[in-house]
């Protein structure tokens, strides 16, 4: 069972790395919506150092409205970003206040 379903916002977590991560910097305190799940692979940290039989963890693809990652975004209202992130980079998305 995954902790997060398809169709629910997260939110990608503000912190630094100091190694490898796949979570890019632009994303990070950046909400987004669940699109798709991915199967449980090595953490990139321990991929990184060769750890090929390392910790383990679900991942998920997280789209983005490329206005809400870039405020100066030119683009279409539509124009959305898709990206891969593991578990451990989420946290469920505050309520939004209308």
């Amino acid at each position: 069972m995954t902790k997060y379903q398809i169709g629910d916002r997260v939110t990608v977590r503000e912190a630094t790395s100091l190694f490898h991560t796949r979570t890019q910097a632009f994303t990070r305190g950046h909400t987004g919506v669940v699109v798709e799940h991915r199967p449980e692979w090595v953490i990139p940290e321990d991929e990184a150092w060769g750890r090929e039989d390392g910790r383990t963890e679900p991942f998920y693809v997280v789209r983005f409205r490329q206005r809400d990652l870039w405020p100066q975004y030119t683009g279409f209202d539509v124009d959305t970003l898709e990206t891969e992130c593991s578990e451990r980079w989420l946290a469920p998305a505050e309520e939004e206040t209308k």
